[in-house]
């Protein structure tokens, strides 16, 4: 598994584990702070009795509040825990136990909010008991906390958790998860930076109006309590906002920064990368559709490359692309049947493995031929190879094309033989048949199983003149049909006239010489 690359040391182990914890109780401690900081300045005339005891209280209660939440975060983390332990040790979790640490994972920064809005309405109702201002000041505090709690356990999770817990994405798949919309995310960020802050200094001109009519100060040392109030709160919450614009713009730029990426790469034809995904929103919902789409585009390619194998590259993307009509069209082409001499006897005494690659040299020497006077190999039948030429992509001039890969088909053969000779292998023969008309090419085959095939009485001819070259002892011939068209290219020698299966009269072939 991934995670116990991930995890490295004991250090690491811990450092993940408590990251949660830790950030939430770091959140705390900035929110009491915070209090602390306005209380100071609003505290008034209030007597030293009430300072006291609400110093004394906010002690007591702060203590109280970090063991508790630590206790019931760390309850709820159990599974996270326990599975964390186990990519540390370097074994797999148990699937129930991986399925709802995950569940816990992409809930805990609600779970926290949930835990921070108990501890900080608590703490309100505790202060206003004892008739203490901090009362009004923890509720402002505490949405501002809530908040940057909020964001950053979700910028611990995305960074450290996530990608151990989920190496593949697919956090949308994670049943029992609520999820907040990127709209939601920025409407919350946009209220604890401006709504709160502008509300609290508006309640803040409130009190020291209220403290100006109850004569507890003159009104020089009131505006200028007041102006240095506002001016520390306004430094607070400026860093308050700067913070949390920082943790959502990261939070939200990470897993764009991730799509874009695997997008380049896709646009250079590059499937192989996949998109870290970090959160269950729509940017992360983005991401693995994009993952979706590339491991389609993959598998695609593959099937594209396996279908090469067996079928030739240009019917392949004809079919591929829609351009070969299932139903059949009458096509005019050049059809070349090759095929090796004494094949049988041959079988019964060369060894299997020698045997094997003395076809699959042959083969895959015919083949080269073809491809390069722009043939198209349709199927290999045993020893014996058909190609056409001109379909099913037209090709003008594909009668001599036809007839250049016979005399590179010689050449090659006879190129193969000599290094037959080296390895003491003995010498093989083919012939060849090449008959030009129309054609019938149409996907043929089963319901469940088909192939680009061509029919019809210019493909049979091919095949029985390629079956005359044994009778006549020559390894090319060709039709009339093919001779009319290029008897100024090269010399012909003329057949005697011969019946073949199939035709009620005799047909002329001829030998292809040079």
């Amino acid at each position: 598994m991934v995670a116990d690359k991930l995890i490295k040391s004991r250090f690491q182990y811990l450092h993940i584990s408590n990251d949660v914890l830790f950030g939430n109780m770091i959140a705390v401690f900035l929110g009491d702070c915070l209090t602390r900081i306005m209380f100071i300045h609003r505290a008034g005339d209030a007597s030293q009795a009430l300072l006291s005891l609400a110093h004394s209280l906010n002690i007591f209660y702060i203590i109280v509040c970090v063991v508790v939440m630590s206790v019931i975060t760390i309850w709820y983390e159990r599974p996270i825990r326990c599975c964390l332990k186990a990519f540390y040790r370097g074994y797999d979790p148990d699937p129930i136990l991986l399925e709802n640490a995950r569940r816990r994972l992409l809930n805990e920064p609600y779970m926290i909010v949930i835990l921070d809005m108990a501890a900080w309405g608590l703490g309100f109702f505790l202060f206003w008991i004892i008739g203490s201002p901090a009362g009004g000041i923890a509720i402002a505090s505490g949405l501002i906390t809530m908040t940057l709690a909020f964001f950053w356990v979700e910028h611990v999770s995305q960074h450290n958790l996530v990608p151990l817990f989920f190496p593949e994405g697919d956090l949308s798949r994670v049943q029992g998860v609520r999820i907040i919309s990127v709209k939601i995310r920025f409407a919350v960020l946009i209220f604890a930076v401006s709504v709160v802050p502008l509300a609290f200094i508006h309640l803040t001109i409130h009190q020291f109006k209220q403290m100006q009519m109850m004569d507890e100060m003159t009104l020089i040392m009131l505006v200028s309590r007041m102006e240095e109030t506002i001016a520390r709160e306004s430094f607070l919450f400026m860093g308050v906002a700067i913070f949390l614009s920082w943790l959502v713009a990261h939070n939200t730029r990470r897993p764009i920064v991730e799509i874009i990426r695997v997008m380049g790469h896709v646009k250079q034809g590059d499937f192989s990368q996949k998109a870290r995904v970090f959160s269950n929103d729509e940017v992360g919902f983005a991401g693995e559709t994009l993952n979706a789409m590339t491991q389609g585009l993959r598998e695609r390619e593959l099937i594209k490359d396996t279908f090469g194998r067996y079928v030739d590259a240009k019917i392949r993307d004809e079919i591929l692309r829609g351009r070969v009509p299932l139903d059949g069209e009458l096509k005019e082409a050049t059809i070349l049947f090759a095929d090796l001499r004494n094949f049988t006897p041959l079988v019964a005494v060369t060894p299997p493995k020698e045997l094997i690659y003395v076809l699959n040299a042959y083969l895959n020497e015919m083949a080269e031929a073809i491809k390069e006077n722009k043939g198209l190999i349709l199927q290999f039948i045993g020893d014996e190879v058909e190609a056409v030429f001109g379909a099913p992509v037209y090709e003008p001039g594909h009668e001599l094309s036809a007839v250049k890969t016979a005399l590179a088909m010689r050449l090659r053969l006879a190129g193969l033989n000599k290094r037959f000779a080296e390895e003491g292998i003995p010498p093989i023969a083919h012939g060849v048949g090449i008959h030009t008309g129309f054609v019938l090419a149409a996907n043929i085959g089963s319901a469940d199983r088909s192939a680009y095939s061509l029919i019809g009485d210019t493909v049979n001819l091919a095949s029985r003149i390629q079956d005359l070259t044994k009778e006549f002892k020559t390894d090319i011939l060709v039709s009339e049909a093919v001779q009319s068209l290029l008897s100024d290219l090269y010399d012909f020698e003329p057949m005697p006239e011969t019946m073949v299966k199939g035709k009620p009269d005799p047909i002329r072939v001829f030998s292809l010489n040079s």
